[in-house]
């Protein structure tokens, strides 16, 4: 039952493919290799960043260091699209690698809009050192790796999986209630408009594949 969960909530954003997704302990993670690799990535900045910059002043990155981290989202760009094309045929560890690397860079510029400080003028960017980059990229790899070779639970890691992708679509959907002033009632709506969104695109998928049957 719990792998039905799981797998329902990983089917609205993914097309849960076997052969491009991962196996640990012989099971099929709920989504493929690469958005395996995009909430791996998330991941890691979100929790650098909510450890170590939760009572800091942040805003999104500079000029500069917004152009480094868009260089992270070009490698799943560019397999995404050649696979799609048909250009070359990709493999599990590059899909992996490459969502991986693209997911580490999104939080940077939506973790600081997240804070109701994020535009006052003594705010200070999200990233202000090197570490601020290079220990959630460590992280990210670090995981991916142990991921990759099996080496997590498979019940904990799908879990933790469909978790962050709630999660995620739930700090997306907190904007929509921006007015509200109460933290713990903003994360229940969040949540919740997150859940019901993607039971929607899971049901929508699921409907769309029975026609295509």
């Amino acid at each position: 039952m719990i792998q039905e969960i799981l797998h329902f909530f990983g089917r609205a954003i993914c097309h849960q493919l076997e052969a491009r997704s991962l196996h640990v302990s012989g099971e099929t993670l709920s989504v493929c290799a690469r958005d395996t690799g995009i909430y791996i990535g998330i991941f890691s900045t979100l929790v650098y960043l909510h450890l170590f910059k939760r009572k800091t002043k942040i805003t999104i990155p500079s000029i500069k260091t917004s152009l480094f981290l868009l260089l992270f989202l070009v490698p799943m760009m560019i397999d995404g699209l050649g696979s799609y094309l048909h250009l070359f045929e990709s493999t599990n560890i590059r899909r992996l690698v490459s969502g991986t690397s693209f997911g580490f860079a999104l939080p940077y510029f939506l973790y600081p809009l997240l804070s109701a400080r994020a535009l006052e003028s003594e705010s200070e960017p999200v990233v202000k050192n090197r570490k601020d980059l290079f220990a959630p990229l460590l992280l990210s790899s670090m995981l991916a790796i142990l991921v990759y070779y099996g080496v997590l639970p498979y019940y904990f890691l799908d879990s933790l999986i469909i978790l962050l992708v709630i999660v995620w679509f739930g700090l997306c959907t907190s904007f929509l209630f921006s007015a509200v002033r109460n933290i713990f009632l903003k994360c229940a709506l969040s949540i919740g408009v997150s859940i019901g969104f993607l039971s929607f695109l899971s049901l929508l998928h699921t409907w769309i594949v029975s026609l295509s049957l």
